[in-house]
């Protein structure tokens, strides 16, 4: 087992509850029940459809978290999570904002869970910190971490 003493790498329950909670929403969205009725949408309804919409969410969780788990059981793959933790603050932050402009489009309220959005675009933007520390330690960047921050097996 790899030990990097780092408050960085302690976002990997983050990473897992962010890629659940987009799997969850895209399957929500391939799901029969119509969400895209309501004013808020009109803007995503007009970009593609809500199946189209919650495939590429599934995609995009599936991806993360057979990166997570390969990371966790098999080999450090930070690389994969960095652009998993990316792919997921990218979709959070569209969906936040096209249902803003949506709101503000048709002149009707904002939904109080449409604020959930930018939370966790910021916690993405966390979770890309540290899998970037992960990547320092890694080697991933080219050189080869100091001395200090080399990677040790726990006995």
């Amino acid at each position: 087992m790899l030990d990097y003493k780092s408050p960085l790498n302690r976002t990997r329950s983050t990473e897992w509850m962010l890629s659940c909670l987009l799997l969850v929403w895209g399957y929500k969205m391939v799901s029969p029940e119509e969400f895209f009725d309501g004013p808020t949408y009109i803007v995503m309804k007009a970009l593609a459809d809500e199946s189209t919409w919650g495939l590429v969410a599934i995609l995009c969780a599936g991806v993360r978290l057979v990166g997570l788990y390969i990371n966790g059981w098999w080999r450090r793959t930070p690389i994969v999570r960095c652009f998993g933790a990316f792919m997921g603050g990218t979709f959070w932050l569209l969906i936040g904002s096209l249902m803003y402009m949506g709101g503000h489009a048709t002149g009707t309220k904002l939904p109080p869970g449409l604020w959930y959005y930018g939370v966790f675009f910021a916690f993405e933007g966390w979770c890309i910190l540290s899998t970037g520390y992960d990547m320092a330690q890694e080697g991933s960047f080219g050189k080869r971490p100091p001395a200090r921050y080399a990677v040790t097996r726990a006995t």
